[in-house]
């Protein structure tokens, strides 16, 4: 009866040191391209802040005015004392990440020229970081029943406990939400409403983004249309907008934006917060023990945070 041959080490069909290092290539473009790959993603891209590392996400806010100088005359006493105005909310770092997996059986089928495979490797990657900026972009926008989710808008811009303070009862800590209803009739007068109501001044501290659905974008422009006007040089009319403003300030619609919501933004008091060492990028290919395929991931840490609640604003129960 014949014996089997003793066992042999399967050799790679390609060198692992080939696939980290086309992998490390594509990783140049991999950030710019995760952060553009949607709306709300391009929104937080300008106003995203590296941390390198740490505990966790700390802000230092400014809870209430300083009030302690006044007038004086002369050689009147001058008062010495200073309140403390100033407090801080602590965030939690949350990890992203997104597998790329090639297995023996597609090494094989894409072998003989080394091309072939970096090619099935680029494109694994690109679906890959697909995945990763969809994930993320729901996770930012909505709130995901998911463990370690990352903050979401809806959240920031609310009234209760965000980050290590109590909106309820420190009340410098809480968003606008206004319950607003059918967009024909009330929309643009509650946008207006909204929009003083968390300015500060008529040309200072104002929202200065408005990110809602498709479907209260469209309502919005459906108000727009009656001001159209023949513009063009042959006489020609085109209807409809591509970009929508309100007060100046650009209006775009998210993906995974709730029903029915529209969010006015101070973007200059809304972060995103990454670790400096871990902005979308990619772990080298390994093998596992107990499985024929080489997997690395895209890996992203971070939170989106904000310093001053009071600055950001909501329409909900939109129609």
């Amino acid at each position: 009866m014949a014996t089997p041959s003793s066992p042999q080490f399967i050799p790679s069909t390609i060198d692992t040191f080939v696939l980290n290092t086309s992998l490390a290539d594509y990783n140049k473009k991999l950030t710019d391209n995760a952060y553009n790959a949607n709306v709300y993603l391009r929104i937080l891209n300008k106003v995203k802040q590296m941390v390198n590392g740490g505990g966790s996400i700390v802000r230092s806010l400014i809870e209430s005015e300083q009030d302690n100088g006044g007038f004086y005359l002369g050689s009147a006493v001058l008062n010495n004392t200073q309140t403390n105005t100033l407090t801080m909310v602590e965030y939690k770092w949350q990890n992203v990440y997104e597998p790329i997996v090639l297995t023996r059986d597609e090494e094989r089928q894409n072998s003989g020229d080394e091309h072939k495979i970096l090619d099935l490797v680029g494109t694994k990657t690109m679906l890959s970081e697909k995945a990763i900026s969809k994930r993320m972009e729901q996770a930012l926008s909505t709130s995901v029943a998911e463990a370690n989710n990352l903050l979401d808008i809806d959240t920031i811009v609310n009234t209760g406990t965000l980050g290590s303070i109590a909106g309820g009862t420190d009340t410098f800590w809480q968003a606008t939400v206004t319950a607003s209803g059918t967009f024909a009739t009330q929309g643009l007068t509650d946008m207006s409403t909204l929009f003083y109501a968390i300015s500060s001044g008529a040309t200072e501290e104002n929202p200065n983004t408005f990110i809602t659905t498709k479907t209260v974008f469209q309502k919005y422009e459906q108000t727009r249309l009656p001001l159209e006007r023949i513009s063009n040089g042959d006489l020609s009319f085109n209807a409809g907008a591509r970009n929508l403003t309100f007060k100046g300030y650009p209006i775009v619609y998210g993906n995974y934006i709730g029903s029915g919501k529209l969010y006015a933004l101070n973007t200059n008091y809304l972060q995103l917060i990454v670790d400096s060492a871990t902005d979308f990028i990619t772990t080298p290919f390994i093998t596992p023990s107990n499985q024929t395929v080489k997997v690395a991931y895209i890996l992203w840490r971070g939170n989106q945070v904000t310093d001053n609640r009071r600055r950001l604003g909501k329409l909900t129960s939109l129609s």
